[in-house]
């Protein structure tokens, strides 16, 4: 007994961290931990039962069509009930799109920490086989379900969407019976690799997704920042006056004209505010085309600002930089919805929030 019960805490302490990673990218309003640790037990444990009564009826093997005929289905299936009767424990904290996707990994979690015990008392090395199973297995399943996560909360808190329910089941399905499938084949094993890191990659592009839906932003605004006593004499391209207050806008240095008002902000931290206002933008390809722009004019005059080619700094109103971030992004997101990609995750029901 005590050694299950070691196996169950080393497991699980070693999954969490993934989902800690995962919540860190949360970065407009984290979830409690609290919620996340009661989810993923209660969670995994209702998947995990729910799994074993649907196996009592559908009888895997170890081939590459049963993994994607049945053992994903059945798996997958497992983790969207599991959250659909779980979620009164989580529905007042599930109030922005990324929780779907953090709720989800939080069930799948669970459900592989489970999985992982069994897994490790059958095996003479258990503690080297949890680090395996962690880097694959526990990654892997998180990365499989991020798809039914995002379509569960548009279905949820902004429009009836069972097909896009649908679409993510079947898409977390494929994940996960080609995950299994290329193990369970030796002559594609070589292709297990290129699934498991295809898996994670489109994870995170799907967390930046989410960031660039979030109504959890704060607006770009002087009342949402900190007063820093650090003054500075740059020039204002503005008015040309030399005294400066610096505010804070979570961590991001904001310098406030104490003559005209307007803001002063270096490209670094220009930058800052453009990864998190347009989460979904090229910024390298932004500053490559101004710049060329600015090589023969030394300074141009945008739709929003003010950039000093020479300074590297950006002088601005910021209520006008406010609305012009806020506009743009939306632009970044229908433009995203039309290319290939883009395309197919509408599917998950991203049209109903572009409306």
């Amino acid at each position: 007994m005590h050694h299950i019960l070691n196996l169950a805490l080393v497991s699980y302490l070693i999954g969490f961290v993934f989902l800690w990673i995962i919540r860190s990218f949360d970065k407009y309003e984290k979830e409690p931990y609290i919620k996340l640790i009661l989810l993923s037990f209660f969670g995994g444990l209702t998947a995990v039962i729910t799994s074993w009564l649907l196996y009592l009826k559908i009888h895997p093997g170890q081939t590459f069509l049963e993994a994607i005929f049945k053992i994903g289905p059945v798996e997958e299936a497992s983790k969207l009930i599991s959250l659909y009767l779980l979620y009164k424990l989580f529905a007042k904290d599930f109030d922005e799109i990324v929780d779907g996707i953090i709720y989800v990994a939080a069930v799948s979690l669970g459900f592989s920490v489970i999985e992982n015990i069994f897994y490790a008392l059958a095996s003479s090395t258990p503690y080297t086989l949890l680090a395996k199973r962690f880097l694959f297995a526990t990654i892997g399943h998180i990365s499989f379900s991020v798809y039914m996560g995002i379509a569960f909360y548009i279905h949820k808190k902004v429009h009836r969407n069972y097909s896009g329910l649908l679409w993510a089941y079947l898409l977390s399905v494929l994940g996960h019976g080609l995950y299994d499938g290329f193990i369970f084949t030796p002559s594609l094993s070589f292709m297990f690799l290129i699934v498991y890191m295809a898996l994670i990659v489109f994870q995170f592009r799907l967390l930046r997704l989410t960031y660039a839906y979030s109504k959890m932003k704060k607006t770009l605004a002087w009342s949402n920042m900190q007063l820093h006593t650090t003054q500075n004499n740059w020039t204002c391209c503005n008015c040309q006056a030399q005294n400066n207050r610096l505010f804070l806008f979570n961590s991001i240095k904001i310098y406030q004209c104490q003559n005209c008002g307007q803001a002063i902000i270096e490209k670094k931290d220009f930058i800052k505010i453009l990864g998190y206002f347009r989460p979904k933008m090229s910024i390298k390809k932004f500053f490559i085309t101004l710049e060329n722009e600015l090589i023969s004019v030394r300074n141009i005059k945008q739709d929003f600002s003010f950039y000093h080619y020479k300074k590297q700094r950006l002088n601005t109103p910021l209520p006008t930089l406010s609305e012009w971030l806020k506009n743009k992004n939306k632009q970044d997101l229908t433009r995203y919805h039309q290319n290939f990609e883009g395309r197919i995750f509408n599917h998950l029901g991203f049209k109903y929030l572009l409306k």
